[in-house]
């Protein structure tokens, strides 16, 4: 199961990024953002699983939100449909990802889940690297910095913290939080780089809070 999980995470975002150069971040993001719907399902499907009606209203409204957010950008393209494609299988992926987790979290510490994945990953995207690009290895400080940066707050935070919380979380759950990414970034954004928050922003930030906030208090209810 390690080794299915390192192919799921290393596939899904080497696919992520190769939709990325096929089709707009917009496109790209939006598709991406339907993990938590594929999630769901495979928890359904494969590890028996049920959601009751609050938990599914949340997450139709929090993803709702989140298609709100993107939906201005979206370009509907034939020439894009390749790169739409890889986003939504990256998506899979990601669920299919923190479904195997899952059921690793029952057996092993986050810190075991997120360290073995990772040898495999670096060979993968090593070899893929080497494959694909003259450069393997920033040559700044600052880019090395950023890499660094990436990796601790990103991988080792980010993740860790996700993967230490499936021991009390579904899958589906853990994936649906995940969408308070493109409500944060544009926060971050505005307040950073002074980009500016439009009405149907604000919309979509609303319908992703209230879509958490009523999963979130079905799951405490429930516990």
């Amino acid at each position: 199961r390690f080794i299915l999980s390192s192919f799921l995470g290393t596939g899904g975002i080497v696919l992520w990024a190769l939709s990325l150069t096929q089709t707009s971040v917009a496109n790209s993001n939006l598709l991406h953002n339907l993990t938590p719907v594929f999630a769901a399902l495979g928890g359904w499907l494969f590890l028996s699983q049920s959601f009751d009606i609050k938990f599914l209203s949340g997450m139709s409204l929090a993803l709702i939100g989140s298609l709100t957010i993107g939906w201005e950008d979206f370009q509907a393209d034939a020439h894009s449909l390749i790169g739409d494609a890889w986003a939504l299988l990256s998506a899979v992926f990601y669920a299919s990802n923190y479904l195997v987790r899952e059921d690793l979290r029952s057996k092993f510490s986050a810190t075991t889940i997120l360290l073995w994945p990772c040898f495999f990953s670096i060979g993968v995207t090593l070899c893929i690297t080497l494959a694909t690009e003259n450069q393997v290895f920033p040559i700044t400080r600052q880019t090395w910095l950023a890499v660094i940066g990436l990796g601790i707050l990103c991988q080792v935070i980010g993740q860790g913290l996700l993967i230490h919380n499936l021991k009390h979380f579904s899958a589906g759950f853990v994936t649906l939080l995940m969408l308070l990414e493109p409500v944060l970034t544009a926060v971050f954004a505005w307040g950073i780089f002074d980009e500016p928050l439009t009405l149907i922003n604000w919309i979509g930030f609303v319908l992703i809070l209230a879509g958490l906030y009523l999963t979130i208090f079905r799951t405490k209810m429930a516990g």
